[in-house]
């Protein structure tokens, strides 16, 4: 029996993995090197990219269960922009490879166990073949690759790394310039993003408050009073405010998004390191300095970087010197002496804007996607090492090692990006040759998200399309 709002079985599976191929196709047109851009009409005009993840954003369809399989592969590429901020198209390409691979398993709970086991042997195999980066020609190298062979950018984010160091700090935004360029200030990042996203006011889900006045407290924030007095100051002095606090009451997050309009503000919630809190807004008043006043600060969901900030020299430099002889030690446990490094690293690493211009709007669009590429790969790289590009590393990760028919099976899916990047008669050896690399992070991270992505389609058994309020109504 058919129902209009319900999907049994292959009639499920095969809805929902049509919107996976149509959306994972899409990104397969754009990857690599050779990939073509993609032309999107919006409300806001036209906008060309080819960037994965722009193009998966953008896929929809008239079938609501169609539209749940492009939901699954937008949300992958969520996740691995996330997680390793590279590899969206990867991590879409290699979901639809296994999905159409296994859709026709008898057992697929089985099928996906036997799967997840594979997937970790093969990360552990890429482990011992990843190599560290070893000077500036390496940066350059990832760059330009996940800038599409990008010479100009690639150059670009391997300078500015060059010169922030391994833990700087490298945002990124337009330029009102035709050329790129980047500038260098003080400042610093913490691991703690906007508590609501009532202050989100740009594009890309962000707020961005300029000449901003900061505000810690050490304990929940509860007076509207003096909230209303810290605003008031804020709106003579013509500069934005933000509060920092391990708790909000609701009533001040009321008053100040209720007035957005009058004064540019936002909320984030205290770092919460365990027993460290204390310790971590120590640190954050003397990079602030007496002041408490930063140029510029970017909050996302995630973390808050702060730029242009008055520090307290005297106290920044004494923290510095505490921290390296206690790190000198060498005796701490593996979680404090991280995070001791990054505290380090915040009053150390420098921090770089980089401004991307064009000659269009539509043509800065394209290159501020391939830079926001660029600069996470390199980071990605800087932290976990790197492989062999091309997809020949996924395409030999157990070459000339015997293995059961059923892994060479899995194997052979591991060759996708090869077979579209058309590098199936280039070895690891080749691209190292070519300075063709890649981030260890990202491929983990792509097959982690694609397995888990597979998962999620090949177990489902029923597709249930809600059209009424049930939710919203209990």
């Amino acid at each position: 029996m058919k129902y209009a709002n319900v999907l049994f079985g292959k009639d499920c599976q095969d809805k929902v993995i049509e919107g996976v191929n149509l959306c994972a196709n899409a990104v397969a047109a754009t990857f690599g090197p050779n990939g073509r851009n993609t032309l999107i009409r919006t409300n806001g005009g036209l906008l060309i990219t080819k960037d994965g993840y722009h193009t998966a954003m953008m896929i929809n369809d008239p079938d609501p269960f169609v539209t749940m399989g492009i939901d699954i592969i937008q949300n992958i590429c969520k996740k691995t922009a996330k997680d390793a901020a590279d590899g969206t198209s990867s991590s879409a390409i290699m979901a639809q490879a296994i999905i159409n691979k296994y859709r026709n398993s008898d057992n697929p709970i089985k099928t996906l166990r036997t799967l997840q086991g594979f997937t970790s042997k093969v990360i552990k195999e890429l482990e011992k073949k990843k190599k560290t980066i070893t000077g500036y020609n390496d940066l350059v190298k990832v760059a330009t690759v996940s800038a599409n062979n990008d010479p100009e950018i690639g150059k670009l984010v391997a300078d500015t790394f060059q010169h922030v160091g391994k833990e700087g700090i490298v945002t990124f935004q337009e330029s009102e310039d035709v050329k790129d360029h980047v500038d260098y200030s003080e400042g610093f990042r913490i691991d703690s993003g906007y508590s609501s996203p009532y202050f989100i006011n740009t594009p890309k889900g962000n707020c961005e408050l300029e000449n901003v006045k900061v505000y810690i407290s050490d304990t929940k924030m509860d007076e509207v009073k003096k909230v209303i007095e810290l605003a008031d100051n804020a709106v003579k002095s013509k500069q934005s405010l933000l509060l920092i606090a391990p708790e909000f009451d609701s009533e001040i997050l009321v008053f100040l998004s209720q007035n957005l309009e009058l004064l540019k503000s936002c909320t984030v919630l205290s770092p919460n390191h365990r027993n460290y809190r204390e310790i971590m807004l120590k640190d954050m008043r003397a990079l602030l300095g007496e002041s408490s006043f930063c140029k510029k600060v970017i909050i996302t969901k995630e973390n808050t970087t702060f730029l242009g900030c008055e520090s307290n020299v005297e106290e920044v430099n004494k923290r510095i010197n505490d921290l390296r002889l206690l790190l000198a030690e060498n005796n701490l446990p593996e979680y404090d002496y991280a995070f001791h490094k990054k505290r380090l690293a915040n009053f150390t690493a420098g921090i770089a804007t980089v401004y991307v211009g064009g000659y269009s709007k539509v043509e800065m669009r394209e290159r501020y996607d391939r830079v926001e590429d660029a600069v996470g790969a390199t980071y990605g790289a800087l932290q976990s090492g790197v492989l062999a590009g091309g997809g020949t590393s996924l395409a030999e990760v157990f070459a000339n090692k015997k293995v059961s028919s059923e892994f060479a099976e899995f194997l052979d899916v591991l060759k996708t990006p090869q077979r579209l990047l058309h590098t199936e008669d280039k070895s690891t050896k080749d691209m190292y040759k070519e300075g063709i690399i890649e981030p260890f992070l990202v491929t983990k991270t792509v097959l982690e998200n694609a397995i888990s992505t597979a998962s999620l389609v090949l177990t489902a058994d029923v597709a249930i399309l809600n059209m009424s309020n049930f939710y919203n109504e209990q």
